[in-house]
């Protein structure tokens, strides 16, 4: 038998009434017995206590693995404090930054690059 997701609206296949979870979202979906389902459904595989829906193993239920983290940047970034405030923060590579602590323009000891 055909249902559809509450919460996410996918249509997918269950073997009669019992409780599903989506294969897209996870939802748990509720299927009671209709008339016209008498039959009995063929038995399916249970995870957390609760049928899966045709098809769908054990070990295909669950989130997928996190991604890796990103790579580490080749250069650290230089950081510096600010004379006026005492605001320690990361600079890019331009002589002079503005603090966004309190505004004071602080040299960064970075040397401008005059790529000409």
């Amino acid at each position: 038998m055909k249902v559809r997701c509450g919460s996410c609206r996918t249509e997918f296949d269950v073997p009669g009434a019992g409780r599903f979870p989506c294969p897209v979202c996870g939802s748990v979906n509720v299927v009671r017995e209709s008339p016209s389902s008498r039959e009995a459904p063929a038995p399916a595989a249970e995870v957390g206590g609760y049928q899966t829906a045709p098809g769908v193993g054990p070990s295909a239920v669950g989130a997928p693995p996190p991604p890796p983290p990103p790579p580490q940047p080749d250069l650290p970034m230089p950081k510096i404090e600010c004379p006026e405030c005492g605001f320690k923060f990361i600079v890019g590579m331009v002589p002079v930054v503005t603090c966004p602590m309190c505004s004071t323009e602080v040299d960064t000891g970075i040397e401008e690059d005059s790529g000409e």
